[in-house]
Order: structure tokens, then C-alpha cells, then sequence
């Protein structure tokens, strides 16, 4: 009987080790319990299929087949922070897509005629239909101002979880440093394109295959959402722990 459930949770269960490695990095102690780690995937899975449902009905609304990066992006359009931070990271899986291309074709990576002015990263250009302006855009002139405010918000919160990183890893040996920085690149998605379609059964909610593009925003989903269900479930722990400290005829807490 031990066997045959240790089985079931082999088929199931596809992605415990990463999940306790992405705890791990926001917060939780180096081997959660088994069983909560096996909560945070169901709840991740069932998220997973409920977002593919989701955008491919977005995806009917527009009169297509397939699914673009911006059918995920109105799924998520009230968090704008989250919104900024994926489009910066398509930005930057983009520069390394054409570095690689470059490398690949043998062509120099720093162009000499400019290589003293520091260069922005080159955001991808995703037209929301949604929003007003991209209605008018072929008639009004660029402006990039607001733009640029949102995505200091979300490098101000992406510097927050570098801070909170360095703040973690200050005390850490070598060897537990370099543990901590594998755990870091844990991930649904990186070079596992096919443990994920099957992980959630994607061939049952849609009639297309998802291109690489589509599973790596996926995958960046995937670890927004671990991150957010860790970081609020040792907070609601916290609250917990000093409620019960500041109950009469609670121990006194060790100094």
C-alpha cells in the first residue's frame, strides 16, 4: 500500500523538489513538510490550468487560435507591478535570445562605435488592445514618460527581494551560499517543456501546441505564484506566533 501511494505521488506530484527549493529562497526553512509542499503544487496546478483555460478564451475573443503573450498579460493587467516585471523579463530572455544569435553567427557582441553609451534594455513591444492608447498609437507621438515611472516601480520591488536575498545570504558559509543560488534558478518551466505540458494536461484544454515563448511566461507565473503563497502563509505564521505570545499566560518568549 506504501508503495502504490509513494507511486501515485511520483505521477502526481512533478515539481516537489523545486518548490521546497523556491520556498527556500523566499523565506521558508531549507525542507518544508512533505505534505505542504504537495498543497503548494496542487494550488499551482489547478491556477495553471485555470490561466490556460482562461487565455485561450481570451484568445477566441480576438479571433485567433493561439495564444500571445498578451492574453496572459489581461489576466493579470489589475497587478501592474507583476505586469512590468514580466514584460521586463521577456525584454531581457530577448536580449540573451539575440546575444546567443549573434554568438552563434560569430559576430562581435559590442559594437565599437558605441561602445561607451550605456544602453537600456530594448522593451519588448506587446500592443495591449485593451488599453486606450494603443488605439491611437499610429497617431500620437511616443511617449515613454509613464512607461519608465511603472518600471522604476518594478525594479524598486525587484531590488527589495535582492535586498531581502543579501540580507538572508549575509551569514551564509560558501557551500551554503552556493545551495542558496541553485535554489534561485529553480523553475516549472527551464529546459522541462515537457514534464510541464504534461504536468498540466494540456493536450485536454487545448486543440494547439503553446511555443516556447507562451511556456516561459508560464513559467514565470509558476514562480510568482510559489513566491506569493510562501511569503503570505509566513506572514499569516508570524501574525500567528505574536498573537499567541501576547496571549495571557503565554511563555515568555527566549532572549
Amino acid at each position: 500500500m506504501d508503495k502504490a501511494k509513494e507511486r501515485e505521488r511520483q505521477t502526481r506530484y512533478r515539481y516537489l523538489t523545486e518548490i521546497q527549493q523556491m520556498m527556500f529562497v523566499f523565506g521558508e526553512i531549507q525542507d518544508p513538510l512533505a505534505d505542504t509542499t504537495m498543497l503548494i503544487e496542487d494550488i499551482v496546478r489547478s491556477q495553471v490550468i485555470e490561466i490556460i483555460v482562461m487565455a485561450a478564451a481570451q484568445a477566441q475573443r480576438r479571433g485567433s487560435r493561439f495564444l500571445a503573450a498578451e492574453d496572459f498579460i489581461f489576466l493579470i493587467r489589475h497587478d501592474r507591478t507583476k505586469v512590468l516585471r514580466l514584460r521586463e523579463y521577456l525584454s531581457w530572455k530577448d536580449v540573451r535570445k539575440k546575444v546567443k544569435e549573434r554568438e552563434d553567427a560569430g559576430d562581435d557582441i559590442i559594437d565599437d562605435a558605441n561602445a561607451d553609451k550605456p544602453d537600456r534594455v530594448a522593451k519588448v513591444n506587446i500592443k495591449l488592445s485593451w488599453e486606450l492608447a494603443n488605439a491611437f498609437s499610429e497617431n500620437l507621438a511616443d511617449d515613454d514618460s509613464d512607461d519608465d515611472d511603472e518600471m522604476l516601480d518594478a525594479q524598486s520591488d525587484s531590488l527589495k527581494r535582492l535586498k531581502d536575498a543579501d540580507d538572508v545570504t549575509r551569514q551564509m558559509t560558501r557551500d551554503e551560499y552556493v545551495h542558496y543560488s541553485e535554489c534561485r534558478q529553480a523553475s516549472f518551466t527551464f529546459r522541462k517543456n515537457k514534464r510541464f505540458r504534461e504536468w498540466a494536461n494540456m493536450t485536454a484544454f487545448l486543440d494547439t501546441k503553446l511555443n516556447d515563448e507562451i511556456i516561459d511566461i508560464l513559467g514565470f507565473l509558476t514562480f510568482e505564484m510559489v513566491s506569493k503563497i510562501t511569503e503570505m502563509a509566513l506572514c499569516i505564521k508570524r501574525d500567528l506566533d505574536k498573537a499567541a505570545s501576547a496571549a495571557p499566560g503565554a511563555a515568555d518568549p527566549p532572549k
